[in-house]
């Protein structure tokens, strides 16, 4: 599957220039195909790619409605650049997802 942006959600704002967002996302797509490069990136037909906004350092709290599974990492790569001519989209790269709340043994 691809990138759906409607279900990626800013929960948490830096009050601050230098503070780090949280953001939810919502995926029928696994751990694994939301971990690799580029997923955040994809401006298929009518996609719109959250280069524009995940900043390096964000943390992404992923629940992936096939496992169930969730996970969170950190965006540790974006280059996205406005000030280039012509601009550049940019490629979103997140960390590994640490899975976490997998495991109910009671």
């Amino acid at each position: 599957m691809a990138f759906t942006p409607n279900t990626l959600c800013r929960v948490a704002a830096p009050s601050g220039t230098g503070g780090r967002s949280v953001w939810t996302y919502i995926t029928a797509d696994t751990l694994a195909t939301v971990d690799g490069a580029g997923y955040f990136s994809t401006a298929a037909a009518g996609v719109v790619s959250a280069a524009g906004k995940l900043k390096v350092g964000d943390f992404i709290l992923c629940y992936t409605t096939t496992g169930p599974a969730s996970g969170i990492a950190v965006v540790n790569a974006n280059s996205r650049d406005l000030t280039a001519s012509p601009p550049v989209s940019g490629v979103v790269d997140t960390t590994n997802f640490t899975a976490v709340g997998t495991i109910d043994s009671d």
